[in-house]
């Protein structure tokens, strides 16, 4: 028998010609697995680098998004819910409504609404010993169950109270007064003087303070509609209708203030962020905010991830030349290098999920902020935990199908006849 040394070239060639000839029946969804994992496990300061990637990009996102979202839903609060509500109608000419009560009953049969409140701003001044602030005084009404304010010490202002205000904190503390204390207010009730009865259209009252009020009434002053209507001499008189709808969404709150203007035509109605530059500000910042934050982690995770799969790819050149050679499709390479990326994908987001958990708890038991009653704390739901989860994975797959698509064009031949 006669024994034939063949040289590292020739066997090349000759694993060269098989990847030529026809194949087997393709491999499994198993094997291949098999051969991501264990590709995976051969360099581990890779594999760490690669999981570390990933976590963080996931378990930044998800704090900074519910952050961000608690923000948002904390101005929204303060200043539409708990303050001039979704939808603002005001008269199309002149200073206000002379009398409210058909258009308050008409708003409030709309499907859409909540609650319509009247209120009543008029020039005045309120003093306190030797301060004096010069400031709008409005009225709202005391029956009312929505006030546009939150109030956040003492009591609260009851129907025919002529006695009694609301103040917001920051003035009250400007101007060095209390619940329970007296101040001066004074209201400039017609531009005209009134002669019949000889005030000059100007009111001056005593009132005591009954209770304090938040963040967007921080400088405010309020008393009862019903008092302040009657002393213009105008009962049923108002500014301005505060309409709360039956929710925030802006597409209901501009439906509803289209159909107002539809009923009324001599008001003008606008949603909360149409009226507002400060709240369509708002808004708009934090959007920007999520997507620059949501780009950076992005980056974050797909220059790393790409970088360090491609290295393993150029590493693994000879490797993948073999499995060609045994009859591996380039397909199937894809799949093995792809599969490398899904699972540091699905290891990576859930360690970083299992963080962003944690900074979650942390946060609403330590508030990003906190001052004068506005409390950012992070708003939890599906959307914030899945959103940066899913994103993040697609990122990962993504930069790891560049990576596979380079594998699985090796050359095997090439690759192969330079084996010495």
């Amino acid at each position: 028998m006669r024994t034939t040394q063949l040289s590292h070239n020739e066997v090349a060639g000759e694993c060269a010609t098989a990847f030529e000839r026809p194949g087997r029946s393709g491999a499994s969804l198993g094997l291949l697995l098999f051969l991501a994992w264990k590709a995976l496990g051969e360099n581990g300061l890779s594999l760490i680098l690669l999981l570390l990637a990933v976590a963080i990009g996931v378990g930044f996102q998800i704090p900074n998004r519910a952050n961000l979202a608690g923000f948002r839903d904390e101005i929204m609060r303060q200043e539409v819910s708990s303050g001039l509500g979704q939808v603002r109608v005001r008269p199309r000419r002149g200073e206000r409504f002379f009398d409210v009560t058909d258009m308050m009953a008409g708003i409030a049969r709309l499907p859409s609404v909540k609650a319509v409140e009247p209120i009543l701003v008029l020039p005045g001044a309120i003093r306190s010993g030797g301060h004096f602030v010069v400031l709008g005084i409005t009225g709202v009404n005391a029956s009312a169950g929505q006030r546009p304010y939150e109030r956040t010490v003492g009591a609260d202002l009851v129907p025919g109270d002529n006695h009694g205000t609301v103040l917001g904190e920051r003035l009250a503390k400007q101007i060095g007064v209390s619940v329970g204390d007296d101040v001066d207010i004074q209201v400039l009730l017609s531009t005209r003087p009134r002669l019949v009865l000889d005030d000059n259209g100007m009111g001056n009252y005593t009132l005591k303070v009954r209770g304090l009020a938040g963040f967007a009434a921080l400088d405010s002053v309020f008393v009862d509609w019903g008092f302040l209507a009657s002393e213009t001499g105008e009962d049923h008189s108002a500014s301005a209708l505060l309409v709360w709808a039956r929710n925030d969404k802006v597409e209901l709150a501009r439906k509803t203030a289209a159909s107002i203007e539809h009923l009324f035509p001599a008001a003008t109605a606008m949603s909360w962020l149409d009226d507002s530059r400060y709240l369509r500000s708002v808004v708009g910042a934090v959007q920007a905010l999520e997507s620059i934050a949501g780009g950076m982690s992005l980056f974050g995770v797909i220059i790393p991830v790409l970088s360090l799969l491609y290295i393993d790819a150029l590493h693994r050149r000879r490797q993948v030349s073999l499995l060609s050679a045994i009859g591996f499709r380039e397909r199937e390479i894809f799949l093995i290098f792809f599969a490398k990326a899904l699972i540091v994908g699905i290891v990576g987001v859930l360690l970083g999920a299992a963080v962003g958990w944690g900074m979650l708890g942390y946060f609403n038991l330590h508030p990003i902020y906190n001052y004068e009653k506005f409390v950012v704390r992070p708003t939890i739901t599906f959307g914030n935990m899945l959103a940066p989860v899913l994103l993040v994975l697609a990122t990962t797959a993504l930069a790891g199908s560049l990576p596979a698509w380079q594998a699985a064009r090796v050359n095997p031949s090439d690759t192969l006849r330079r084996i010495e």
